[in-house]
């Protein structure tokens, strides 16, 4: 949630915005710019991004995981070999390793 101490308009980031790139530095807190008190975008530091990227591609991954379980679970997987030979089969490939 964003503190509401933390919503500027633009115009005032553009016109300081050595002060803002200074203070997302320390705090490590998203900042919300407003354009005509309507909300358009969240700043926030290089590091935080970096972290909320791997963040979202970790809670991918294991979303990903657990839908690979639950289709096993339930009897919807297919064999490994099957699943390579249908790959092959659909790329025009040889139909296994030479």
């Amino acid at each position: 949630m964003v503190d509401l101490d933390r919503i500027h308009p633009v115009t005032d980031f553009v016109r300081n915005y050595k002060s803002y790139l200074t203070r997302l530095k320390q705090t490590r807190r998203p900042e919300v710019l407003t354009v005509n008190g309507v909300a358009e975008c969240v700043l926030v530091d290089a590091k935080t991004f970096q972290e909320m990227q791997e963040s979202a591609e970790l809670a991918r991954f294991v979303r990903a995981v657990n839908e690979c379980i639950e289709s096993m679970a339930s009897g919807e997987s297919v064999a490994s070999e099957e699943a390579f030979k249908e790959m092959r089969s659909r790329l025009g490939l040889p139909s296994g390793p030479r």
